[in-house]
């Protein structure tokens, strides 16, 4: 007689442990808007965060970026002028009190891909046309702040790349340094 009651008493303090456990996301995707560069540039990313435990987990984010205002004279043609790139690393997270707000620093690392051609046409000189493809390594860190508890949150993003080596710190601050702010969206099992 009492084995079946106390069956049954831990089949519901289990049960009821399950319900007051929260739900852990699976996934968080997170699209955002920013700007990068001399001259300025837009950009929009997608960044993916899985979640290995509570403070470490791993990222992938693919970011377009390119020019929106043209700030040349009036015989450069700029014909395009944008970049694509894909980073896949790791990353560690502090969370602020009653869990609202996290900063993230992730160590990202991968490839980028850049095109940009012009055209000069002066009616004094000779048309000139200067067109450059190149992919580089990519990799650097980002800093996160989110801030939501729920399944929405607002993030920002500031990376600082690290390559290339040569250029670094003066042509890494001046030209590939940018800002994102977007919004998270995580995804529960």
């Amino acid at each position: 007689m009492r084995l079946p009651f106390i069956l049954f008493l831990s089949i519901i303090s289990y049960a009821q442990a399950q319900d007051s456990i929260k739900p852990k996301a699976l996934l968080e995707i997170k699209p955002a808007i920013g700007a990068t560069g001399t001259p300025l540039k837009s950009t929009v990313s997608i960044m993916i965060l899985h979640s290995l435990d509570h403070r470490f987990s791993i990222a992938s984010h693919s970011m377009l970026s390119f020019l929106l205002f043209k700030n040349t004279p009036d015989y450069i043609k700029t014909n395009y002028n944008y970049s694509l790139s894909q980073k896949l690393g790791i990353g560690y997270s502090l969370y602020g009190k009653k869990g609202k707000t996290r900063h993230t620093l992730l160590a990202l690392g991968g490839i980028r891909h850049i095109a940009f051609k012009e055209t000069m046409e002066n009616p004094d000189l000779d048309k000139i046309i200067v067109s450059t493809h190149s992919t580089i390594a990519d990799y650097g860190l980002m800093y996160e702040f989110s801030m939501g508890k729920k399944r929405y949150t607002f993030d920002t993003r500031l990376y600082c790349p690290l390559s290339p080596i040569r250029y670094y710190p003066q042509g890494t601050l001046s030209n590939l340094v940018y800002l994102e702010m977007g919004i998270g969206i995580k995804l529960y099992r």
